[in-house]
């Protein structure tokens, strides 16, 4: 009998345990949720918990959001900026199956341009385990990137700083659209930074471009 009660003992307290993680998750998501939206107010951004855009199939194109499966983006802030179409979200997706299944977490955000820039992939060397170029021939290093595609585009991105001057943040260009992905260690991390060093990094790209 004892052996039964200590049995039923362990199991509510781990359900209790449960739930507390559950409670906790959630409220740092609301956080996290209330957080991003008033920095969207504070840039005239407009903001929406859930993917207004389909962002999996928008940009299944780019190497992040094809990785892995289960894709989902949600925290999505959106407008313009300098005129042109912004749009910034949390995204998660999963490699592996059954207890071998990672979830992996990113704050990106995708600037349209109205220029053409062709392809360009530099991943940073602290994300190196998610980056889609490890075994390519052809890419380079170049500071804490590895690179491939125009490296120049990749030094004038590097020159304009930003986000890129601390943070583990890599880049892909596809066109005319520039996707930076941001990898969530902590939650305290998110695309606001990006987002507001879009302007100087569209000057940059476009001094690069006119030479």
């Amino acid at each position: 009998m004892p052996d039964t009660l200590t049995l039923l003992l362990i199991g509510v307290l781990m359900l209790i345990a449960s739930v507390v993680s559950f409670v906790v998750m959630g409220f740092r998501q609301l956080c996290r949720t209330n957080s991003l939206a008033r920095k969207a107010h504070e840039m005239e951004l407009h903001f929406s918990h859930s993917d207004l855009f389909d962002v999996p199939r928008r940009y299944r194109g780019f190497a992040l959001i094809s990785n892995g499966h289960g894709a989902r983006a949600y925290n999505v802030t959106h407008g313009h900026i300098r005129s042109v179409p912004v749009r910034a979200f949390d995204f998660r997706y999963e490699v592996g199956h059954a207890i071998r299944r990672t979830t992996r977490h990113y704050a990106v955000t995708a600037v349209q341009t109205r220029l053409e820039l062709g392809k360009l992939i530099m991943w940073h060397v602290d994300d190196a385990q998610a980056a889609p170029l490890l075994s390519d021939p052809e890419s380079r290093r170049i500071g804490k990137w590895l690179c491939t595609g125009d490296l120049g585009l990749a030094r004038a991105l590097i020159g304009a700083g930003g986000p890129l001057a601390d943070e583990s943040v890599s880049i892909e260009v596809r066109n005319n659209t520039i996707m930076f992905c941001l990898p969530i260690e902590k939650r305290r991390q998110d695309y606001s930074e990006s987002l507001r060093s879009v302007d100087s990094m569209l000057g940059r790209i476009e001094e690069h471009c006119a030479q």
